[in-house]
């Protein structure tokens, strides 16, 4: 899918929801053919990806609400007073 022509397309979507207020069911067509093309596109992309990259998962963020050790206190006063990174301290 090339830049330009997803940009002619939004640029005539924006300009007729301008001049009739509301998506009419030509400009609703247009943009479901763009997210169509896109999930096509991207899927295509998926499976082109080596097998280590497909399989791999992101690690899920996580906030154990456990206290700071007294090292990591110690750590942390030290940077907050020095103003230092911490790669410095470790």
């Amino acid at each position: 899918m090339k830049l330009k022509a997803v940009t002619k397309k939004l640029s005539q979507v924006r300009d007729n929801i301008r001049d009739k207020g509301s998506i009419s069911a030509e400009d609703e067509k247009i943009l479901r053919s763009l997210i169509g093309d896109t999930i096509q596109i991207a899927q295509e992309d998926l499976q082109n990806l080596p097998n280590r990259l497909k399989n791999r998962t992101m690690p899920l963020a996580e906030n154990d609400n456990t206290p700071l050790t007294t090292e990591q206190k110690f750590r942390l006063r030290l940077m907050e007073k020095t103003g230092t990174g911490s790669a410095s301290i470790h």
